[in-house]
């Protein structure tokens, strides 16, 4: 389903009021995903991210139940049977991110408690010297932080840090646990760029970490966050343990227009623009999206361009035509949204990503629109005299294209009739051998050489330097010379 302002005015003023209100609220929801599933700890068990994820049913059939065995911190001295209550009963605990990439709140290792990502007035060691020229603006002791992520990288900088002293031979030593501790093989990182996969040969998922921490306290083992890369570059143990963590939320981001080429123009039609987008994490089972060439988002009036209402796809694209109400030479600002696996919408997200490479060449200079292009694009043509072309001899080949201008950018003028609006051809041919005498006039002589398929092309440039090209393929005869039968003496 999809709306443009025609069809707007056909919602009543509560059904306005009421999108507005649902919108506005989404769109100003704080940007924090949760971290979910567990990391092994060779040695001492998992660390859960989230009370969710924590072991702590009535697992009758397990050892553990019947004896302390390091399942809990302090186990008591004597073996008893636990009840373990039920997970977020009694330990509430969470690992989250932001969309800066700020690692925060607590994980949690049935040995050791709580394992907290947070600075918590804790200096890691060696100060933030290994992580803060990647991080700094967004990581340090006044925003609370000593662990962030870099998307570009998709890796993890910075620390987490136990929680309880009292349970630490050497607090100020063992409390920490790098996070960046193998910067060769085994990187921690979260793998959200499907471009640049971080573990070849694997099969994670977007959203999923991956890679090793290390515990400060050299006689601990390491810290694995999912079981695909445990023994990376070797063969993973998930059929031995089966772990991963991850972030649970969908997150779309590095959206991107128009992606629409001078290619695209030529053979479909100049106005149109494909809106695309990456899936950091997360499942996707629907997008809506508001196109305006304001920078105002608001569906609760006429005020924008275009609204698809929710579609139901798990697409990383969209495709806008002019009949959605774009129109020539005019920027557009763009704003997009998903939905997850339970349906829920995640917060809005504006375009914000144009630079000169893209192929609309952001002529306005801002980031965070798109523009299209200001008429159709040229439609070369041309003829040719005589009709059969033959080897060794002369072939006129003249231009009859069509082209457009910005004050009427659909109606078709000839290249003859209207010669400034036509400022470039090019005349081509597959005939290695052939002559062409004027090869960028609107009109020239081309000899073959080549008694073969041949094609000829004419590339047409007009006044805004919009470029498309036509090919021709001719079968090239040879100039046999004439012969009559004469009767024998």
């Amino acid at each position: 389903m999809t709306f443009n302002r025609k069809k707007l005015v056909l919602l009543s003023f509560g059904t306005f009021l009421c999108l507005s209100f649902f919108l506005f609220i989404n769109n100003a929801s704080a940007a924090i995903s949760t971290i979910k599933g567990k990391a092994y700890w060779d040695g001492f068990g998992y660390i859960y991210f989230n009370c969710t994820d924590d072991v702590i049913g009535n697992r009758f059939d397990q050892t553990s139940n019947l004896s302390g065995d390091g399942v809990y911190v302090n186990p008591p001295a004597e073996a008893a049977f636990h009840f373990y209550s039920e997970p977020c009963s009694d330990l509430v605990h969470g690992v989250y991110i932001s969309d800066e990439g700020v690692l925060s709140g607590e994980a949690w290792n049935p040995n050791f408690g709580l394992i907290s990502f947070e600075h918590g007035g804790f200096d890691p060691p060696g100060g933030f010297g290994s992580f803060n020229s990647v991080c700094e603006d967004v990581c340090n002791p006044a925003t609370n932080c000593i662990a962030c992520y870099v998307p570009e990288q998709q890796k993890i900088y910075g620390w987490a840090r136990i929680v309880d002293d009292s349970i630490l031979a050497n607090p100020s030593t063992d409390r920490w646990i790098r996070l960046d501790a193998y910067p060769i093989y085994k990187p921690a990182s979260i793998y959200t760029n499907e471009s640049l996969p971080i573990y070849p040969g694997t099969n994670l998922e977007l959203g999923d970490f991956a890679g090793t921490a290390k515990p400060r306290n050299s006689t601990w083992g390491d810290i694995n966050f999912n079981c695909q890369t445990e023994n990376y570059p070797g063969t993973g143990t998930c059929s031995t343990r089966d772990y991963k963590v991850y972030i649970k939320n969908l997150i779309l981001s590095r959206l991107n227009a128009p992606n629409w080429t001078y290619n695209n123009a030529c053979d479909n039609g100049a106005l149109r623009a494909i809106l695309r987008w990456d899936r950091l994490s997360g499942i996707q089972t629907g997008y809506e999206i508001v196109v305006n060439d304001s920078n105002s988002f608001n569906t609760s009036t006429a005020d924008y361009v275009y609204w698809t209402g929710k579609i139901s796809s798990g697409a990383n694209q969209h495709v806008v035509y002019n009949y959605n109400g774009l129109n020539y030479d005019t920027a557009y600002y763009w704003w997009l949204r998903g939905y997850d696996e339970d349906g829920l919408p995640t917060a809005w997200v504006q375009y914000d990503n144009n630079s000169l490479i893209d192929t609309d060449g952001n002529r306005d200079g801002l980031t965070n629109t798109f523009q299209t292009f200001k008429h159709e694009f040229p439609h070369p043509f041309f003829n040719w005299e005589p009709a059969e072309i033959l080897t060794s001899t002369s072939t006129v080949f003249t231009d009859d294209s069509i082209v457009y201008d910005n004050v009427s950018p659909t109606t078709p003028k000839k290249c003859a009739d209207y010669p400034g609006l036509c400022t470039g051809f090019l005349w081509t041919t597959s005939d290695d051998r052939a002559v062409i005498s004027s090869a960028n006039n609107s009109t020239t002589d081309i000899i073959f050489y080549s008694a073969t398929n041949t094609s000829v092309s004419l590339t047409v440039t007009d006044y805004e330097g919009y470029v498309c090209s036509t090919s021709t393929v001719f079968r090239i005869n040879y100039d046999l010379p004439l012969w009559r039968e004469v009767k024998a003496r």
